[in-house]
């Protein structure tokens, strides 16, 4: 299966971006279903600004995410060394190593670029419990979630089971990852606000941080938009405050807040408002 990636993105990154790009050219002028949904979600994310400042955002995220998933496939197929080398900058790491690990580590992330490149950075300094959703094709499920072990982390499907896994390794002191920002099954979650909008938003980050009182940092994967280099970077001390209330708001906040810092970075193509509180079923159509 490594091979089967590599065959897939031959070049490096640099070189790899130059056909992403052409590729995202074309795909915009065709304004297929990706350029549609990421075209309303960066709408509703940016009311006020101008068409044409909006279509600026759409024409660069749809070149930041096909360049994202080059890079997931990049580091499908390349040894953790190569890939941290593809890292240029990492901001407010001390942040990283100054929280009490006695009571475990929270890690607040989300889609932001290539989630793999990002979980291979987060898994080469410490093991890491993390969930993730399943894919479909059975053997290619497998081999991802291997990928995602690699340093002894351990990943787990996001259902019941994983869950009290993520609560275990909690109460153990370890650290744990999870992207917040999709919209979780029913039941799982509650509606509020993001970007405006009362949307499905998971509660799960927010439950554990209550039951555990395990620190909460976000991270996430940017590009600099002056060189296009790829750097890390973890939230700012706020999220480290013992009197300040971190619950579904709060951490809809702060993605917001991390997405803002470049919203070309971001993922749009997903249907994030589909489930609103106050229905409207033909946001996307």
């Amino acid at each position: 299966m490594r091979l089967f990636f590599y065959i897939l993105s031959p070049f490096n990154l640099r070189l790899g971006y130059f056909f992403c790009d052409l590729l995202s050219l074309i795909i915009f002028v065709l304004n297929t279903e990706m350029v549609k949904i990421s075209r309303i979600n960066i709408k509703i994310a940016n009311q006020g600004k101008s068409k044409n400042e909006i279509e600026d955002i759409v024409k660069r995220s749809i070149k930041e995410s096909i360049r994202s998933y080059y890079e997931t496939l990049f580091s499908l197929s390349r040894s953790q060394n190569t890939q941290n080398k593809k890292i240029f900058k990492v901001e407010n790491r001390y942040l990283f190593s100054q929280t009490n690990r006695d009571l475990g580590l929270i890690m607040l992330s989300m889609h932001n670029r290539s989630v793999d490149l990002l979980l291979n950075q987060l898994t080469n300094q410490e093991q890491i419990t993390a969930i993730f959703k399943p894919i479909k094709i059975g053997f290619l499920n497998d081999f991802v979630r291997k990928n995602r072990q690699r340093s002894g982390s351990k990943v787990f499907e996001t259902n019941l089971k994983g869950v009290k896994e993520l609560f275990s390794a909690l109460k153990k002191g370890e650290t744990i990852a999870m992207a917040a920002d999709q919209v979780p099954a029913r039941g799982m979650g509650i509606y509020e606000e993001f970007f405006g909008k009362n949307v499905y938003t998971t509660n799960l980050i927010p439950s554990l941080h209550a039951k555990t009182n395990a620190p909460i940092i976000s991270v996430a994967m940017h590009s600099d938009i002056t060189n296009g280099h790829l750097y890390i970077r973890y939230s700012s001390k706020y999220l480290y405050s013992d009197n300040a209330t971190f619950d579904a708001k709060a951490m809809n906040k702060e993605i917001e807040t991390m997405i803002n810092i470049n919203q070309a970075d971001y993922n749009w193509e997903y249907k994030r408002f589909r489930r609103q509180q106050t229905e409207d079923k033909n946001i996307y159509k």
